[in-house]
């Protein structure tokens, strides 16, 4: 199978300028499109990583946003439906992307720095061609930015779950993405328990407890047969 992995950044996108504003990072995936009165609405959902302040002001803000129509938000996950106006260049890289034969591998990253990482698949490498050729086009016709990361062939491991996340409350998430983003599981390791507790202002202890539930949920979803 064919891999492409891509970033780009979109100067018109209510969630790429919203990651930088707000400094948090966004799992999400777009579940698809649809057009009526000349407006592409989109289905979404993700799930919100960052310190609590800036998540709250990053929901306060999108939900302020003119262009979305519906949201619904569970602690740090939302599900949302927002429209742009209809142009040819856009509805022509929305057939390139959302062609039935592209697999998505994972959600979609938006980075604090406003790009997006997608990592698709396909048994045609024509048709991982033409999202390049989209990609490099818009950049030219809207702004913003495309990079090329890989594109490659090989066998797919996995197909990553976005719907573990929200089964962990919001201390669980947030001692698990500390320990991730400070290499808490490298080797050799980079960070203690206890400066990771200190990053939280909650005792060492009560840190490495709220870290071990959330183990404790997530590992068993990977071992399950």
């Amino acid at each position: 199978m064919w891999i492409l992995k891509f970033k780009s950044k979109e100067e018109f996108n209510i969630y790429n300028k919203r990651t930088i504003k707000f400094n948090i990072r966004i799992h999400f995936y777009s579940q698809k499109y649809y057009i009526e009165k000349n407006n592409i609405y989109f289905i979404n959902s993700g799930i919100v990583f960052g310190e609590e302040d800036n998540k709250n002001l990053f929901f306060k803000d999108l939900q302020k946003d003119k262009k979305i129509k519906e949201i619904e938000i569970n602690n740090d996950f939302f599900v949302s439906v927002y429209y742009e106006k209809v142009t040819e260049a856009r509805v022509s890289a929305l057939k390139t992307i959302y062609n039935q034969k592209i697999i998505f591998l994972k959600p979609t990253l938006f980075d604090e720095k406003g790009f997006e990482e997608w990592e698709v698949a396909s048994f045609n490498r024509t048709d991982l061609e033409d999202i390049l050729k989209q990609g490099k086009k818009l950049q030219k016709t809207i702004g913003g930015e495309f990079k090329l990361l890989s594109f490659k062939e090989k066998k797919v491991k996995d197909l990553t779950m976005q719907s573990i996340m929200p089964n962990l409350s919001t201390q669980q998430k947030k001692a698990l993405e500390l320990a991730i983003q400070n290499k808490y599981y490298g080797y050799p390791r980079k960070i203690t328990l206890k400066k990771l507790a200190a990053m939280m202002k909650i005792s060492e202890s009560t840190y490495q407890f709220h870290l071990a539930k959330a183990e404790e949920k997530i590992i068993p979803f990977f071992s399950k047969k």
